[in-house]
């Protein structure tokens, strides 16, 4: 699976060189009997060290921006993907690899404004119950995970914190007669679908085994809208 990293590395050490450099210049101005040798030397060793601990820090944080017209365009694949079989682009492949192999730490703000598009204009043709195992409620419509399997959501939560659940068929009654495409409130979209879809057509360039599990995972993508879902809380029995 091909990941697709950025960073500011170059940004970040001129941002600390210009820091230490402006703190030495301070000091030897101040002190016109310091050994300017001295100076130069400690300078360099300690710009060298700090320069050091922002690029592994920059190499460690996964690293995932996209421009406004690549959102768009990944956007409209996805949904042309499902509403008129379209053939995937390395684009959204990209997309869909890094959403599915990254955690909650590290969905940037790129994934969300791509989801926020499509659910903005896909209004999708089947209706499930959907589950989200978490461990505390955001009253925040924030767009998230969800699954068509109760078994995976008790799972993920390990009997603990709160299950989310939504009835689609209910929340999206009138969906479509109060709403035009790209006003969508309440749409969810089937990712399980379109990784099945690749499965059946030979993988598209993901790997099997990648295929395989989170294909059993029944993954769809929706904001958390409390006012129209269910919030339980999970009991364990002795």
């Amino acid at each position: 699976m091909e990941f697709q990293q950025t960073g500011q590395k170059n940004w970040n050490c001129f941002f600390c060189t210009w820091i230490i450099w402006n703190h030495y210049l301070g000091i030897w101005r101040l002190d016109f009997e310091m050994d300017y040798q001295m100076v130069n030397w400690s300078f360099y060793v300690i710009v060298g060290v700090v320069c050091k601990f922002f690029i592994k820090y920059m190499d460690d944080k996964f690293q995932y921006r996209l421009s406004k017209g690549q959102k768009s365009e990944i956007a409209q694949n996805l949904i042309d993907i499902l509403q008129k079989d379209a053939s995937i682009t390395k684009e959204a492949k990209v997309f869909i690899g890094n959403w599915i192999l990254t955690d909650c730490t590290e969905k940037r703000k790129a994934f969300f404004d791509v989801w926020d598009i499509v659910l903005r204009n896909y209004l999708p043709a089947t209706r499930p119950v959907l589950f989200r195992a978490c461990g505390r409620i955001n009253k925040v419509q924030t767009i998230a995970s969800f699954t068509g399997r109760l078994e995976c959501a008790r799972r993920f939560s390990e009997g603990k914190g709160s299950l989310i659940i939504c009835d689609t068929k209910e929340m999206l009654q009138f969906e479509e007669e109060f709403y035009k495409p790209g006003d969508y409130k309440h749409t969810f979209y089937p990712l399980v679908t379109v990784l099945q879809k690749a499965k059946e057509g030979g993988g598209w360039g993901f790997s099997e085994s990648l295929l395989n599990r989170y294909v059993g995972e029944d993954e769809y993508i929706m904001r958390i809208n409390l006012g129209r879902m269910s919030c339980l809380k999970w009991v364990k029995n002795d």
